[in-house]
């Protein structure tokens, strides 16, 4: 249910709107099936702990993945010779400063 007026929402609305909230409802789906799968690896997650301890398990996060859960890669930038050097004067002031 979208709670609009079917007379508004037919005779009345641009496309543009009809699109937006399509698009708005689209999402509130997707974040309710988000919620409900992540309640339910909750559940398995002390239900696996209740049963066997939490020997390899940690976190929920541990028993399955999911793909909107994408693990973040930090990529190493490459620094310039300038940058460099100034990461190392940095580092060595802040050195100085700690004795």
């Amino acid at each position: 249910m979208i709670g609009i007026d079917p007379r508004y929402f037919l005779d009345e609305m641009s496309l543009d709107e009809v699109a937006f909230i399509i698009k708005a409802r689209r999402e509130l789906d997707d974040k309710v099936n988000k919620q409900s799968w992540e309640q339910t690896r909750e559940i398995c997650y002390y239900a696996f702990i209740a049963m066997r301890g939490n020997e390899r398990i940690k976190e929920p996060e541990d028993l399955f993945r999911f793909s909107w859960e994408k693990k973040e890669v930090k990529k190493s930038k490459r620094l310039t010779k300038e940058e460099a050097a100034e990461k190392a004067i940095r580092s060595r002031s802040k050195i100085k400063r700690i004795t």
